[in-house]
């Protein structure tokens, strides 16, 4: 006699073939996306396809950390982030700024580098302490001369003439007075239109102001006869005044991502990755009591005693030990110049400062 099959056999069966095709939907589905994105699409694209994984620096920060691109080459940069939200932009002068990117978003742009040089794949999302490690290099190469060495850029000649004047960037620079009141630019401009030719000739010359201070300035106006305030109001206009609004308006932007983490939104020098920094002892050094802060724009005694080409080239170099990125593989030499018309303005506020 033949026994039927049970019920509950046949219902087991059932349940059996379907695990195996939820097991199919839920693996060999996303595999099969994972396939199509990182070896079919790759593969038959019209571009070289080069996936960049952004994660912390404690994780590893930017992957891979070099990469070779030929001149001309249309290349697609693809990024993708499994921890925390990063913002990844490209530089020098590129102008290429992919936004934020959210753990588990995955963002492109297509890129054509046209001159042989190095540029930089960075961070500009305040994600951890070591967020000045969060780099990446391109290598563009002359595919005529593979193995050429790429060129460097031409000597800064702010940076040149700093060295030969012995400059030590890291001194202090306390101004010998501060104002006692605050600075008013529209006060000044009424202030310098009054003294006309008796205005120093030097102080009219933005080269004299790019390697003088505020503070020398300041003493040159109160030898010519003017009174304190009216000398510091004075500065103030000979500072800022003059600065394109549109360009302000422009570097503002770069100022929110790069720097204000650290330095503050209003230059105060108490930005959310400041208190991370000190934490960790970031910016300590020999038998300091405590990490070095960092700058504080607003601050007059340090500032008014700096120069426009010292802020400059500390911007280009970085600030040694402190946690602070060298900005010179990131941005042009006329961005930087820009970034330092805008710290003025942090700490003699025009009346159209523009907004962060």
């Amino acid at each position: 006699m033949t026994e039927r099959p049970t019920r509950t056999a046949g219902r087991t069966r059932g349940e059996i073939v379907a695990l195996a095709a939820l097991v199919v939907i839920l693996v060999g589905f996303p595999a099969g996306v994972l396939l199509y994105q990182f070896v079919v699409r790759p593969a038959v694209a019209d571009v070289r396809t080069i996936d960049l994984l952004a994660r912390v620096p404690e994780t590893g920060g930017i992957t891979p950390e070099t990469i070779k691109v030929a001149a001309g080459e249309p290349v697609r940069l693809r990024v993708s982030v499994p921890d925390v939200t990063h913002g990844i932009a490209i530089g020098p002068g590129l102008a290429l700024d992919l936004g934020h990117v959210d753990p588990g978003q995955v963002k492109e742009v297509r890129v054509t580098f046209e001159r042989p040089g190095r540029y930089t794949v960075y961070c500009n999302v305040w994600c951890s302490p070591n967020h000045w490690r969060m780099r990446s290099t391109i290598l563009v190469y002359d595919p005529a001369r593979p193995d050429a060495a790429l060129p460097s850029d031409a000597p800064d000649p702010v940076i040149e003439s700093l060295a030969a004047r012995h400059v030590d960037l890291d001194a202090p620079h306390e101004a010998p007075a501060v104002p006692a009141r605050p600075f008013a630019s529209e006060r000044g401009a009424r202030v310098v239109d009054r003294l006309g030719p008796a205005l120093p000739a030097d102080l009219a010359r933005p080269e004299w102001r790019r390697r003088h201070s505020p503070a020398q300035a300041w003493a040159r106006l109160v030898a010519a006869g003017l009174a304190r305030d009216e000398a510091w109001d004075a500065v103030a206009h000979l500072w800022v005044g003059a600065l394109d609004g549109a360009r302000l308006e422009a570097v503002a932007t770069l100022f929110r991502k790069n720097c204000a983490a650290c330095h503050g939104e209003s230059g105060d020098g108490r930005g959310p990755g400041a208190a991370a920094l000190a934490a960790q002892g970031i910016g300590q050094h020999g038998g300091a009591a405590a990490p070095k802060k960092p700058a504080a724009f607003t601050r007059a005694g340090s500032m008014l005693g700096g120069t426009s080409e010292l802020y400059y080239a500390k911007v280009r170099r970085g600030g040694m030990g402190t946690g602070m990125p060298s900005w010179g593989p990131v941005l042009t030499r006329d961005e930087t110049w820009m970034l330092v018309d805008y710290l003025w303005t942090l700490q003699f506020r025009p009346a159209r400062a523009p907004r962060v």
